[in-house]
């Protein structure tokens, strides 16, 4: 093979091409800030809570007052219709329902515990969008790092294929180099294919969960990722700290606590109301102008409400065991992130990745070096090569599945465990 040709393929190989990218440059912390502000589904939620509060203070209100009033229309010797003078009939009625046994009271703290469970059922979003939030950008920035490899090594393997097709039409290499090396670019540009599609997948979640169109580039300090680790956390620190604040285990107990409070409240529905009014008769009394006072209470022989009473009792039975299970998971799901950090950690210390990186580096130069020479062959060189992209995909998914691993830690405790110092709010 022709030395201007091998010089040609190691300079494709050494020197790194810019990547031209309209994106738009974001951090997490910026990225979690525009989350927070114009995620719809975060946005609706809070129209719920306020939804709620407003139907404590509708509780709160007394029942109106009913009034009625009847006009005589004369007799049947004579009709006089609305006549209410002289000889004339008119009588008037007010009735106020007043609600014995609290029952207004516990609709109010049912109505509150509404809104409670309103909150958390938010705060409960906001957990799993932010998990989702963080690991669409986490993802998104390792293939991002992944995709320059691919894309540059696809670039250069391109224009080797086309040098060779050249030299092969003037018989300066063999043919069958040229076959292998078209195989490999149908390699490598499947993978590439395979990157944008989970890359685009990405980009598309993080788009949703903004509520943008853009596109976004990530911008990650991996120097600052050291804050990933589990210096000064236990498994009974980190339960305890799970069971006190996942916002799903408060609504489970929310929830009993609604149970508790209704059933209450059935049994207090059993209690009839009573009505209180006043009335006025001009004629049709025993004397004109009569003035009286009513008062009117259901008689509960048939309905006493046994049936909701049954029912909110075993409902309260209901969510008690509801509540255990939710405690069970959140113990089995910090026990699971646990073992999934251990597991990632074992793999991340058992390679140095900036002196592997370093140490490739070395030996992609002795690589060339030794193929300008006509020490190693042509498929040689092109093989140290590939299994370099295969070694970014490989180190840049294991950094992911360990970032991964710690913010799932985050979710199933539901706390920032390994916050940013001095985080940044540029975009």
């Amino acid at each position: 093979m022709h030395r201007k040709l091998r010089i040609l393929i190691i300079t494709l190989f050494i020197t790194h091409s810019s990547l031209a990218q309209v994106l738009q440059p974001i951090t997490l912390q910026a990225a979690e800030d525009t989350f927070l502000e114009k995620n719809y589904e975060l946005l609706a939620q809070r129209y719920r809570v306020d939804a709620g509060k407003a139907l404590v203070q509708q509780t709160r209100l007394w029942s109106n007052p009913s009034f009625s009033t009847t006009w005589g229309f004369g007799t049947t010797d004579r009709v006089q219709p609305f006549y209410g003078g002289n000889g004339g009939q008119i009588t008037y009625d007010v009735d106020q329902l007043i609600t014995l046994a609290g029952k207004r009271n516990k609709q109010v703290q049912l109505a509150r515990l509404n809104v409670a469970a309103s909150q958390s059922a938010f705060y409960e979003l906001m957990r799993t969008l932010r998990l989702q939030l963080r690991s669409s950008y986490y993802q998104l920035y390792f293939l991002q790092e992944t995709e320059k490899v691919l894309q540059e090594q696809l670039s250069n393997l391109q224009k080797i294929v086309n040098a060779y097709t050249e030299a092969d039409k003037k018989g300066s290499v063999a043919h069958a180099d040229v076959v292998r090396l078209r195989a490999l670019l149908v390699g490598i540009t499947n993978d590439y294919a395979d990157l944008k599609q989970q890359e685009l997948a990405a980009q598309l979640n993080l788009q949703q969960l903004l509520g943008s169109g853009l596109q976004f580039a990530p911008r990650v300090d991996t120097e600052e990722l050291v804050r990933y680790n589990m210096a000064g956390h236990t498994l009974a620190a980190l339960t305890d700290t799970a069971l006190a604040n996942r916002p799903d285990l408060r609504m489970a107990q929310q929830q009993l606590q609604q149970a508790q409070v209704n059933y209450r409240l059935q049994k207090a529905l059993a209690v009839p109301d009573l009505h209180v009014g006043a009335t006025y008769d001009k004629n049709g009394s025993y004397a004109p102008n009569f003035i009286g006072l009513t008062l009117g209470i259901d008689l509960p022989f048939w309905n006493r409400n046994q049936g909701n009473i049954r029912a909110a009792g075993n409902e309260v039975k209901a969510q008690e065991q509801s509540l255990a299970q939710s405690n069970n998971i959140v113990i089995t799901e910090v026990q699971q992130a646990l073992e999934k950090i251990r597991l990632a950690d074992q793999r991340y210390r058992a390679l140095d990745f900036r002196s592997f990186s370093q140490e490739y580096d070395r030996l992609i130069a002795e690589v060339a070096l030794n193929f300008r020479k006509g020490n190693i062959s042509l498929l040689q060189f092109i093989d140290y090569f590939n299994s370099y992209s295969d070694n970014v995909k490989n180190i840049n998914k294991l950094l992911l599945d360990r970032i991964t691993a710690y913010e799932e830690l985050n979710f199933v405790t539901g706390a920032e465990l390994f916050r940013k110092q001095d985080a940044g709010n540029g975009k």
